[in-house]
């Protein structure tokens, strides 16, 4: 091996000619591996796509060198330039270098760009469906020299937060409701679509923090003071919601650094960690938290988990100062690491006298899928641009999925287009999304993203047409088809529009977003591409009947039970029937919810729902009467 390193020093740059690893079903490459993770993913997807299997030595004509331990010193010299996850790819006289720099899965990363742009190779979800590998004889890569490096470098495809978390397996699995094994493969399409860069950890992080349980009763001063009283909700917190921090407070400082410190130590791996407030409302009204705030006011609207709407303080410079304090106390024994806070409700505006320090990555809560409304287009913007101007570490938080909203198709290809150009352009290099794992209905979405946060310069169009046309084979044309109608059905839609709670305008506006007509179209879309398509194919266009049919039941059952609502009948805060009720019509509105749930359990790890989404829904919003019709129907 020693001896094969040293001659392969000696090989000149840049080759002519095109290199060969496979020629009519024979092996004419080796492959060196200084990365095996790389080069067994290298080897195994070239004997799928060609029926050879490249050896790991021998004196067949050409080498391919995969990672840096394999390859000679000036390309190592060239590749140490590159910041997080470059990868360079270059033929050379008899042999092809793939190599990244000096970070954790560059070389990976290179390996699947390789495999995508010479054998072919997509991963458009998770599991073997998703999988393309389309089989040829040979393999020849034509001469090249490619250096790529992320537009961000921090890309995590969600579900994000405190959701995720460092959980042992039997708690992922009751958290998530997936198995690990899910789970696995969905961290693993991750990676092959190039999400990953630098690790952080947390979300809404003062559960974690300041729990309850231990400083509630002894050190109620370390909570927010609202309406005269400390440490309110304590006995009821759920981990994420409410129960917010005095951020001024010395000792609050003290314990999120050592908070902070200790993670730092336990996993050295972190490069930021989270020091971002609960979710929701009711922070802190002492004199000393209000001094900090510049008396600005905003507009909120109503959140069923956040509070009542109408105009809140801005805290955006009180957040900001807490943020600041708590990263210069992180430097003094962890310098290089960084600590994240969100741009996040009220405290979503730039402020007004503080500017983040460098070690702080300003994590804006972003909803691009809204853009097509220009008013809310334009206070991003304001927001962006002033964020970009109080920081120099930036980050967006973005909904792809939500919890009020959950796996409803929202399809916007040229929004996340749009939104990574000009978040680069302001120098934004952190990204992370609220994703899920649900890909039948939007799973486009989280594949555009993954190479749009490479290179936010490519063609979201193009790229979209490739995903439908490698997938579907004979049956693009229909699914290209539907998956316009549902491109062309958000961008007329209220972006606003959600499942939170079950009054009957909720119900309609769902209705309006997503009528009848609308689904029937869609599912005639399919229908053609199921008749059109063989193979593989067809199980693919299947898989995208399964997320439609979540879709149909999901407003089936809207639709028989807004005629509920509309006489009288109410779901919460309690369920209340009218004086006559029509037990007829709400036996068929339970029945279609009853039918949806078993639906969802079916599909629980098919990756073709995002299960935790659609269940947090059902567990923190009441638009799903299911439990409520259940408990009132065992008593009749």
């Amino acid at each position: 091996m020693k001896k094969l390193l040293l001659l392969l020093t000696c090989l000149p740059l840049a080759a002519r000619e095109p290199v060969t690893l496979v020629d009519h079903g024979l092996a004419r490459a080796v492959i060196v591996a200084g990365d095996k993770d790389a080069a067994g993913e290298l080897a195994g997807y070239i004997e799928r796509a060609t029926g050879a299997r490249l050896p790991n030595s021998g004196t067949l004509p050409a080498r391919v060198l995969v990672g840096a331990a394999a390859c000679p010193a000036d390309v190592q010299a060239r590749i140490r330039k590159l910041p997080a996850d470059g990868f360079l790819i270059e033929t050379r006289p008899g042999g092809v270098v793939i190599l990244a720099g000096k970070w954790r899965d560059g070389t990976a990363f290179a390996v699947y760009e390789f495999l995508e742009r010479y054998a072919g190779v997509r991963w458009l979800w998770p599991g073997k469906l998703g999988e393309i590998v389309p089989r040829s004889t040979s393999l020849k890569v034509p001469p090249v020299s490619d250096v790529r490096q992320p537009a961000f470098i921090w890309r995590n495809l969600g579900p994000g937060g405190a959701l995720w978390g460092k959980l042992d397996k039997l708690e992922k699995e009751r958290e998530l409701g997936v198995s690990v094994e899910h789970q696995r493969l969905q961290a693993l399409w991750a990676r092959r679509n190039r999400f990953g860069g630098e690790i952080v950890f947390g979300g809404h992080a003062f559960g974690s923090i300041l729990p309850p349980e231990k400083y509630a009763a002894t050190h109620p001063e370390y909570y927010a003071l609202v309406n005269g009283r400390r440490a309110v909700g304590a006995e009821k917190f759920d981990g994420k919601h409410g129960l917010q921090p005095c951020t001024t407070h010395p000792d609050v400082i003290r314990l999120t650094i050592e908070y902070c410190r200790r993670l730092f130590q336990e996993h050295p791996e972190y490069d930021a960690v989270s020091i971002s407030p609960n979710d929701g409302r009711a922070f802190c009204e002492c004199d000393r938290c209000r001094r900090l705030d510049t008396g600005r006011t905003m507009e909120a609207r109503r959140d069923p988990e956040g509070g009542r709407g109408g105009p809140v303080p801005i805290l955006s410079d009180r957040m900001m100062t807490f943020a600041n304090q708590v990263a210069d106390g992180v430097k003094v024994t962890n310098p290089g690491k960084k600590v994240l806070i969100y741009a996040y409700g009220q405290y979503i505006r730039p402020p007004e006298r503080v500017t983040a320090k460098p070690e702080v990555i300003v994590q804006y809560t972003n909803h691009a899928l809204t853009w097509w409304k220009p008013e809310l287009a334009r206070t991003a913007a304001a927001d962006l641009s002033g964020w970009s101007r109080h920081g120099s570490s930036l980050g967006v938080y973005e909904y792809f999925t939500q919890g009020n909203c959950p796996d409803m198709p929202r399809l916007f290809p040229e929004l996340i287009e749009r939104s990574a150009r000009r978040l680069e352009e302001l120098g934004f290099r952190y990204y992370q999304t609220q994703a899920g794992d649900g890909y039948a209905l939007n799973g486009l979405n989280f594949y555009l993203l993954g190479k749009l946060l490479w290179n936010p310069r490519q063609d979201a169009a193009a790229l979209e047409r490739d995903y439908i046309e490698k997938g579907f084979g004979t049956a693009a044309p229909d699914v290209a088809r539907y998956f316009g109608r549902l491109e062309a059905a958000w961008r007329a839609a209220d972006p606003t529009v959600g499942m939170d709670d079950a009054r009957p305008q909720s119900y309609r506006r769902m209705l309006a977003t997503y009528p009848r007509d609308l689904r029937q179209a869609c599912r005639k879309d399919l229908d053609a591409a199921a008749r059109a398509a063989t193979g593989r194919d067809a199980e693919r266009v299947r898989f995208l009947q399964d997320g439609l049919r979540y879709f149909e039941m999901t407003m089936e059952a809207t639709e028989k039970t807004l005629p509920l609502l509309e006489t009288g009948w109410k779901f919460s805060p309690k369920l209340s029937a009218p004086a006559k009720p029509d037990m007829p019509a709400f036996d068929e509105s339970l029945a279609a919810w009853e039918a949806r749930d078993r639906y969802i359990e079916s599909l629980r790890d098919d990756f073709v729902l995002s299960y935790l989404w659609i269940r947090y829904n059902d567990r923190q919003r009441s638009y799903n009467p299911l439990a409520a019709m259940r408990t009132y129907r065992k008593t009749k």
